[in-house]
């Protein structure tokens, strides 16, 4: 990993890390704003998960926020250090998906209210992108398909040359047989 990815990464990853800490050590910061996700977000997750496992599923505003700082501090860890650094990144928007429908005021907010919460809201949209855009980075190598469509044109091209290199060797086989044949006959 070059250094330069390194610094980003671990820039990227910080402000996640330092936001996954504080949803774990104090919730009831954030869960006020959470309850109207998690009313919507829970039933959801209770009709997905099997019969026997939905009663598992927390239905408290603060739990989930903790699982979301959970999953913050673990895919930044990761997105930092390279280690499984793709899965990270999916974790990471995975987080930040909470972090925007959190960030986003109400249906009945006021217009000031509006107005106050655009920042915020744009920024975890802006890191939502960004994670996004990380889990597809290759650290400046080409991706399988291309490595695979690469290797079938130059094995075409050997093939292509050595079929053309057979070509020319059999007719002048051929032309040297004829003229050992006519040279033979009479």
């Amino acid at each position: 990993m070059s250094l330069l990815r390194f610094v980003a990464r671990s820039l990227f990853a910080s402000y996640f890390i330092s936001e996954g800490v504080k949803a774990v050590t104090k919730p009831a910061d954030t869960a006020p704003d959470a309850e109207a996700f998690t009313h919507t977000f829970t039933p959801l997750v209770q009709r997905i998960v099997p019969a026997d496992l939905a009663s598992y599923v927390p239905e408290k505003a603060e739990t989930w926020v903790r699982i979301s700082g959970v999953v913050q501090i673990v895919g930044g860890a990761m997105f930092a250090t390279g280690i499984g650094r793709r899965l990270g990144a999916a974790m990471l928007a995975k987080a930040s998906v909470l972090n925007l429908a959190i960030s986003m005021p109400g249906k009945q907010a006021t217009k000031e209210a509006k107005e106050h919460a655009r920042p915020e809201m744009l920024r975890n949209a802006a890191l939502l992108g960004a994670a996004v855009l990380a889990t597809q980075d290759l650290q400046g190598r080409p991706s399988l398909g291309w490595r695979s469509a690469h290797a079938a044109k130059v094995t075409e091209k050997k093939v292509s040359a050595l079929s053309n290199d057979v070509s020319r060797k059999a007719r002048k086989q051929a032309k040297r047989i004829g003229k050992k044949l006519e040279a033979v006959t009479p």
